[in-house]
């Protein structure tokens, strides 16, 4: 039967209009997470914050997005994709708007929370919408490639935006932005999703309870676990207990699921070959892109001096390069080779960025060593993300889409916090492992630098050289952190790019010799004479 050429035209604009909603909802979701970053600063000097209350503007999100992520998938599967988007979109503007007119810190880490719980509900939902509407699969690759470009593309534009709305009008606007993004995506939504909302009827809400805490909960320990080693260190006692609470919280989770007779997450969801694979490169691609941003944020502010406006313009190479290999290989390399090339390439290539960013040395200038490491490294999230998004949804069904989606943003929600963690307390302890080590040094040409000017350390002019020198081993020890830093996150996306290799190569091989098998054993056919 022949369709139409206006019903393919329709249906094609709707496809169009599903993909805007969904791309600007995870832009707003994604910059959001750096956007408050660079107003931080301006925030703490308008609403007078202590140093102890300012993480908890960016915490108090992220407990509640990690927290209830799995639980907004449930939500979503309960009462359908159309309904969880549009209250989420509503809930998420209105939560913004709040925090931007916000007259005291209470307020603003109040409606930061509620942020969180709005994001955490649209996460899940965002992806669940372009995987249940785009099924044919070149259409399909396409839009995870746009998607997956957004999603490595919002935490840097975050840099920008929140650089420009907080120099140009005031650190309110980078909570006011999102109301505009919010109601565009609202209104493409409503004139593209469907009026039948997709639901899985057998949901119920009080289904395996017990599970959901589980499951929100250790979640919520981990990520919380993760903020208080950025903040004290991974062997204060705070860290170490909600460590081992999220731990064992997850160990009992996945004991539950396994017995419960309807599991808020059933395993074969996570246990399948490729979407595991993708669960495990959204962790490791999460935590080296915020710890990279995080330290060149460091890096571009403080050894050169620049404007919070021109460190976001000085990521957009990154930005180009990210989109334009997002779309390439959402085109052409996903429906020819798949996920079990480009998980191990696209991470080689970003190990390959870091090893380029491991070279920036006290004397290295932006062109030298910044620009090509962000160059790459785009190249290396652009291949990477469309497949992430597309792997991960693959084969689950529609009534359970928003669970699969769940289990990504979870994982890229621990893998953030993980990387900035991580990356903050190596950077402190190879400072200090570094200024302990050149102590001694620093002594003897301080000495000499005072013995050459013929002045006394007390004096004004001997002030000014201990001061100076002091200064410059300081600068050195950064640097010297920063570069180990990306060196050792070299080596770890390089060993987890040799893991996806040969996994992926024992599955080839495993799968071909069960085909030989069952071809053997397949009785012949005889052709009638």
């Amino acid at each position: 039967m022949k369709v139409p050429t206006e019903m393919r035209a329709a249906g094609s604009s709707r496809l169009r209009w599903v993909l805007v909603s969904a791309v600007v909802t995870q832009l707003m979701i994604v910059l959001d997470m750096t956007v408050i970053a660079i107003a931080l600063p301006h925030m703490q000097q308008d609403l007078a914050m202590s140093a102890e209350q300012r993480p908890w503007v960016v915490t108090g999100y992220s407990l509640a997005f990690g927290g209830l992520v799995l639980f907004g998938g449930k939500i979503c599967a309960v009462i359908g994709i159309r309904r969880s988007y549009l209250t989420g979109l509503i809930g998420f503007a209105g939560a913004s708007m709040v925090a931007g007119l916000a007259p005291s810190f209470l307020v603003l880490v109040t409606a930061r929370a509620v942020q969180g719980v709005f994001g955490a509900l649209l996460a899940p939902t965002t992806l669940a919408l372009v995987n249940v509407t785009f099924t044919e699969r070149t259409a399909r690759g396409r839009a995870f490639a746009v998607l997956g470009a957004t999603g490595g593309v919002g935490a840097a534009v975050g840099l920008l935006l929140g650089g420009a709305l907080t120099e140009g009008l005031s650190w309110r606007w980078s909570l006011y932005v999102n109301v505009g993004i919010a109601a565009l995506a609202f209104m493409a939504g409503l004139r593209s999703l469907h009026a039948a909302n997709q639901r899985d009827p057998s949901a119920r809400l009080g289904d395996d309870i017990l599970g959901l805490i589980l499951g929100c909960g250790s979640v919520f320990c981990l990520v919380y676990g993760l903020d208080q080693a950025q903040q004290y260190d991974w062997s204060s006692a705070r860290a170490i207990s909600w460590l081992a609470v999220g731990g064992t919280a997850l160990f009992l989770f996945v004991l539950r699921e396994h017995f419960a007779a309807k599991p808020v997450l059933p395993l074969w969801v996570v246990a399948h070959p490729a979407r595991s694979a993708s669960y495990a490169t959204q962790f490791i691609v999460g935590a080296g892109q915020m710890g990279a941003i995080i330290y060149l944020t460091y890096y571009f502010q403080d050894h050169f001096g620049y404007s919070p406006l021109k460190t976001g313009v000085v990521f957009l190479p990154m930005i180009g390069a990210l989109i334009l290999t997002a779309a390439f290989a959402g085109r052409f390399i996903v429906p020819r080779l798949g996920a079990r090339f480009l998980f191990p390439a696209g991470l080689t290539v970003q190990a390959a960025a870091f090893a380029l960013f491991a070279r920036i040395e006290l004397d290295s200038t932006y062109q030298q060593v910044a620009l090509p490491g962000l160059i790459v490294y785009g190249i290396g999230i652009g291949l990477t993300m469309p497949v992430v998004f597309n792997a991960g949804t693959r084969g689950v069904p529609e009534r359970q889409a928003s669970l699969a989606s769940a289990v990504l943003n979870t994982a890229q929600q621990i893998g953030s916090s993980f990387g900035v963690a991580f990356l903050a307390t190596y950077a402190t302890h190879s400072v200090q492992d570094y200024v302990a080590s050149h102590t001694e040094g620093l002594k003897i040409e301080i000495a000499q630098a005072l013995t050459t000017a013929k002045v006394t350390p007390a004096s004004p002019s001997g002030e000014v050289i201990v001061r100076r020198l002091t200064a410059v081993i300081s600068a050195h020890a950064q640097i010297a952190a920063y570069s180990s830093g990306f060196a050792l996150f070299a080596w770890i996306f390089i060993v987890a790019a040799a893991i996806m290799t040969i996994a992926a190569t024992t599955l080839t091989i495993t799968m071909a010799r069960s085909r030989g098998r069952l071809a053997v054993r397949q009785p012949a056919v005889k052709r009638p004479a």
